[in-house]
């Protein structure tokens, strides 16, 4: 098959392709950022889950916050035995009620262990949504350049359909060789099937995109806000992660201190009446049961919970460092790529714009030649794409930054 019929039947399938991809989207406003997000966190499993796991902490402090319960005792003794003690005659039953106290604070270690948890449970729920809208942003960014690459792709087939067609003039009126309209009709081919590929590459962004809600692509992406770099970097305030490793070190301090509060031993109070068959008479019981701290003082293990604390003390520091340098980085990607997209529209975009209008202006004179069309367009493709990858990474950074940040952490996306 010849490089005219490839390019006409690829031509083909790509006008096919942009009528059905443009009649979906006609339906339909533009999907932007903050929809998409909204979206994703209306129906993802991980949030409820997270959701579940912060009501079990809550019940869990409810549950901390109670007291022993009382032990009721009935004993019998001195029956059916021999002698004297034969049958129920000199029988005697004992009812009694035993109540633990526990004199080393066991009860309020336990609330405070419950009471971190369920913070730790509630940072979860808004690091869960933190994770989604990362996820879901980082989704819709790759979607957007996807989309901008595809653009690009269709202006650089429109050049080429330009250019085969002053190239066919040329060789109809010998004043190129028959090879070049080959060489011409070789590239639209290329170029077509390049933006074949961008539109099938766009088409999967957003089906991933979509795939965070359970829905189809048959959406227009919004790109007008992939173009704006003018936000800047912040690179203070708290962030959720290093709450969260807070209330990690502080429920490992819950738990030192309730170790300590074991080695202190509980007592069991008993308090009863003892009621004597043979005299039908009746008389209080008292008791009281102290465990004796004789082969375990319980050292181990406050041992091993004051390691616990610190360790969890040095991985919070550490991750606070962590935190820091993460926030210069991304700082430092977003202000790089900002300076990159601006030096690319302020120089290099232009100037290689202007080199492909003389080049084409120039070939159809013939003062150029049709390799420099060519080498002009690639310069200015080439230009665009790595425009587009500047502003992706900007994006990414932007988002990743908000994330480290805690923003929209409590309340869903509008």
């Amino acid at each position: 098959m010849s490089h005219t019929s490839v390019a006409v039947l690829l031509g083909a399938a790509s006008v096919v392709g942009f009528a059905c991809e443009a009649a979906a989207q006609t339906q339909t406003a533009p999907l932007t950022r903050e929809s998409a997000i909204e979206r994703a966190l209306g129906d993802d499993p991980n949030i409820a889950a997270a959701e579940a796991g912060r009501r079990a902490a809550e019940a869990g402090v409810r549950q901390a916050r109670r007291w022993n319960n009382p032990t009721l005792e009935v004993t019998q003794e001195n029956f059916e035995g021999s002698g004297l003690y034969a049958g129920q005659d000199r029988a005697e039953t004992t009812y009694a009620l035993s109540q633990p106290l526990e004199l080393g604070g066991d009860r309020g270690a336990r609330r405070a262990i419950a009471e971190t948890e369920r913070d730790m449970a509630t940072l979860g729920v808004g690091l869960q949504r933190l994770d989604i809208i990362l996820a879901v942003e980082h989704a819709f960014i790759e979607a957007q350049a996807a989309e901008a690459a595809r653009r690009v792709a269709d202006d650089r087939l429109s050049v080429a359909r330009d250019l085969a067609e002053a190239v066919d003039r040329r060789v109809r009126a010998a004043r190129d060789p028959y090879m070049a309209g080959s060489r011409a009709q070789a590239r639209l081919a290329e170029a077509e099937i390049e933006a074949e590929s961008a539109r099938r590459a766009a088409i999967s962004t957003r089906q991933r995109l979509a795939s965070y809600w359970g829905g189809a692509a048959d959406f227009e992406i919004e790109v007008a806000s992939f173009e704006d770099v003018g936000a800047e970097a912040a690179i203070e305030g708290p962030t959720p992660d290093l709450a969260l490793a807070i209330a990690q070190e502080e429920r490992a301090g819950a738990e030192l201190r309730l170790e300590r509060a074991r080695s202190i031993p509980d007592v069991d109070l008993q308090a009863g009446l003892r009621q004597f068959r043979e005299t039908d008479e009746t008389a209080l019981v008292v008791g009281l049961s102290v465990p004796l701290q004789i082969w375990d003082r319980n050292g181990d293990n406050i041992a091993r919970a004051r390691a616990e604390r610190e360790r969890a003390s040095h991985q919070r520091e550490a991750y606070a460092r962590a935190v820091v340098r993460q926030r210069v980085l991304l700082a430092t990607e977003m202000d790089t790529a900002r300076l990159e997209v601006a030096g690319l529209d302020r120089r290099v975009i232009p100037s290689s714009e202007e080199a492909l209008r003389f080049a084409q202006d120039g070939y159809v004179r013939g003062a150029f030649s049709y390799i420099d069309v060519l080498e002009a367009q690639r310069a200015l493709s080439e230009a665009r794409l790595r425009r587009i990858q500047s502003l992706q990474s900007y994006h990414r950074a932007q988002a990743s930054l908000a994330r480290l940040s805690g923003v929209r952490a409590e309340e869903p996306s509008q």
